[in-house]
Formats: C-alpha cells, sequence, structure tokens
C-alpha cells in the first residue's frame, strides 16, 4: 500500500490519546478492551468497520489448540510447547466465557452453541490414527476430550463419510460478528474511542510518540498497536513474508427444522468445517485445500469452484442436506504465519509500534488472551513466551 505527500499528512484534524489501534477485528478489539480497562486512553482505527474483515466473515467456533492435531503439534515443538499452546487457547476460551459471553441471555443474543461441544472428525484412516494418537496425548496432559467412532457418526448424520473423531465437550461455537463488536462495546463503556471509516494510510514514530495518518484525521499517541493480521504487510513491509493472505470461503443455508449436526465440526484437518446455529441455517467453508494457490491474496470473492467443493463435500457427509437451498456465500481474508502460531513483536528501530498478527484461521481461539499479552508487554515489559516474533521457528511462509 502506498500513499502520496498529500494523503500522508493526513487530514485536518488532530487527536491525542495514550494508545493507537488499528484493526477493529477481534485481535484489535481485544487490545482496545485490555487498554482500557488499564485505564488508557484508546483510539481503536478501522479501514471499515467493527468486524467488517475476518473476524465477521469466521467460522465462529472457539477451539483448542491450531488447525493441526495436537499429534502433529508434539511432533513439530515438541510435547512441552504443544501443552503450552493448548493451554494458551484453553485460558482464552475461559476469558472469554468469563469477561465476554457469560451465559443466560448474555449467551443466547450472541449465537453460542454449547449442545454437544466440537469435534475433529477424520475422512481418511491416515487422520482417524492422528486422531486416536491425539486423544491419548491429549487426556495425558490434562485436556479432556473424548473418541466419537463411526458408528455414532453414522447414526448422527446417515453417512458413512466420517469415520470417527476426538470431541471436545466444553468446545462452542458463536456468532463471530456479535462477538467482537460486543468487545468492542465493552472497551468503548470502558473510555475506547471508536474511529470507523478511517482508513490508516501511514504511520511514524519519532522521540515523541506515534503519528498515524488518515484521509480524514491524523492521530498522536504514545504507542501504536497494530492488529491487523492479513493486512498488516499492506501497512508495515517488515511483515511481509511473515504473514501471508490466503482466502478462506463459506456459506450458509436456509434454516433447517430438524437437528442434522449434533456439533460443531473440523475436518479433513481442520479444512472443512460446519455447524448448525439454533435457528437451524447450517454454515460451512473450506475446500481451500484443493486449490491453495488460487486461494491465495486479498481478493474477498467467492468462486464456483471452492463453494461447489464445499457443498459437495456438505451433502457427502450430511445427505438430509440435498434439495436445500444455499442463502448467502461469503469470503474472507486470513494471515498465516510460517509455523501455524501467532506472533507478538516490535517493528524494527520503533520501540513505540507492536503488533499482533499470524492466527492463521483461529483467531478466535487465540486473540482475547494474545491481545492481553500485547498489552501487558506494552504497559509493563512484560515478556510474551512463545508468542514472540523472535522465536527460532518463525520462518517466512512460503
Amino acid at each position: 500500500m502506498t500513499a502520496s505527500l498529500w494523503q500522508a499528512r493526513g487530514g485536518r484534524e488532530t487527536h491525542r490519546f495514550d494508545f493507537l489501534v488499528v484493526g477493529a477485528g477481534i485481535s484489535g478489539a481485544s487490545a482496545a478492551y485490555w487498554l482500557a480497562e488499564r485505564g488508557e486512553r484508546v483510539a481503536l482505527l478501522d479501514a471499515g468497520g467493527v468486524a467488517s474483515g475476518a473476524s465477521g466473515k469466521s467460522a465462529g467456533m472457539l477451539l483448542l489448540g491450531t488447525a493441526d492435531p495436537y499429534s502433529r503439534v508434539v511432533e513439530l515443538y515438541g510435547r512441552e510447547r504443544a501443552r503450552e499452546v493448548w493451554a494458551f487457547t484453553r485460558e482464552n476460551r475461559a476469558l472469554l466465557l468469563e469477561r465476554v459471553i457469560g451465559d443466560g441471555a448474555r449467551d443466547a443474543a450472541l449465537g453460542v452453541v454449547r449442545r454437544a461441544g466440537t469435534m475433529s472428525a477424520a475422512v481418511s484412516e491416515h487422520e482417524l490414527a492422528e486422531a486416536e494418537r491425539s486423544l491419548a496425548w491429549l487426556n495425558e496432559d490434562g485436556f479432556a476430550h473424548e473418541r466419537v467412532d463411526a458408528e455414532e457418526l453414522r447414526r448422527a448424520y446417515g453417512s458413512d463419510a466420517l469415520l470417527g473423531g476426538v470431541r471436545d465437550p466444553a468446545g462452542m461455537t458463536v456468532d463471530p460478528a456479535r462477538l467482537t463488536r460486543r468487545v468492542v462495546a465493552m472497551a468503548r463503556e470502558r473510555g475506547a474511542t471508536l474511529y470507523e471509516g478511517h482508513r490508516v494510510i501511514a504511520t511514524r514514530e519519532d522521540e515523541g510518540g506515534v503519528e498515524v495518518s488518515t484521509p480524514s484525521a491524523t492521530f498522536r499517541g504514545e504507542m501504536l498497536l497494530l492488529c491487523l493480521n492479513a493486512y498488516a504487510p499492506l501497512l508495515e513491509p517488515h511483515l511481509e513474508g511473515r504473514v501471508v493472505a490466503a482466502r478462506g470461503q463459506m456459506l450458509a443455508t436456509e434454516p433447517i427444522g430438524e437437528r442434522v449436526t449434533p456439533w460443531g465440526v473440523y475436518a479433513d484437518f481442520g479444512y472443512e468445517y460446519f455447524w448448525q446455529l439454533e435457528s437451524g441455517e447450517v454454515v460451512a467453508g473450506g475446500w481451500r485445500q484443493h486449490h491453495a494457490d488460487a486461494e491465495k491474496g486479498y481478493l474477498e470473492e467467492t468462486t464456483p469452484t471452492i463453494q461447489d467443493g464445499v457443498w459437495g463435500f456438505m451433502t457427502r457427509v450430511i445427505p438430509a442436506l440435498r434439495g436445500r437451498r444455499v442463502t448467502h456465500r461469503w469470503a474472507g481474508v486470513m494471515g498465516f504465519s510460517g509455523d501455524g502460531l501467532p506472533f507478538v513483536g516490535e517493528l524494527p528501530g520503533r520501540p513505540r509500534s507492536r503488533f499482533l498478527a499470524g492466527h492463521t484461521g483461529h483467531g478466535f481461539g487465540f486473540a482475547f488472551l494474545a491481545a492481553k499479552r500485547l498489552v501487558d508487554m506494552s504497559l509493563d515489559g512484560a515478556p510474551v513466551g512463545w508468542l514472540s516474533a523472535r522465536r527460532a521457528s518463525l520462518a517466512a511462509v512460503r
């Protein structure tokens, strides 16, 4: 992204805050919340509006861990790191429940479905073997999961498409846009100021603080937090190659009177995912792995190839969907890191400019707590542990 001299000068208005947070998705919303909770004067800026990007277009699953099964993460990072990452996402979910979701009326307003948890389901013998290994290690390491066998899945779906799986009884699904809006509302209740429709065209830092320019205003602050995930490299070249944009596509059906899936499901190593709202609609996404190169980049458009693939998969798994009408189709751009984990860091030579990015499709599993770590680092100098962008395994995405 480039800006002319005239644009970079910003608008005539100048606003002053303690912190400037760029990006009003779940990461930026969470950072603004934690900052406001600490009494900081916060400006939250977004080019569109709250949850206008991937946070409002995601699958809305509050899952433990990463896109890879526990067994693979153990092999990639070692048992200790895998346990640490899963514990982090469990704490993230607990914090969301404590601070944001709650129960009763608040729970219902967010479209939360806790009915039977969430499940990782296998579509191949290889994936089933990984699920079995994961189940044993997860339970040994204190993350209570249950086996779901092929017969139970056959009874649930009326097909043999899923061979078995691992269920997280505490897993849940949620309306991601409403959840993000609620976090922003909570930040504003604590004094944060929201600026929607403010596309950031330039940032700079000097001894006196940081400055952010938009076409209509200039913002000054003590510190800048970039929470743009996939879009961060377009603003800050340092993140090019460290965060890669990839499109995820989804669809939703008309409301269906009967319950056609008791769980929120991740299948085919997380590349396919679906759940059913309490109001009856089935939402589903995936199929990106079959056209990985074509799905890279920032184009937020649906394609017949992916949409047909998702629907074909869904009707094989759930024959009851055949003949049902698809009412919504959409695409969102996600930010992927080189090792599948999000990271927190500081822009080179700019100690007042920090970032959080690389959620790799699991923003709602990581962001609320990751943003707290970013805030604690920025205010207190607290260490961020494995979240550090300096970790040795954080290579450029290929």
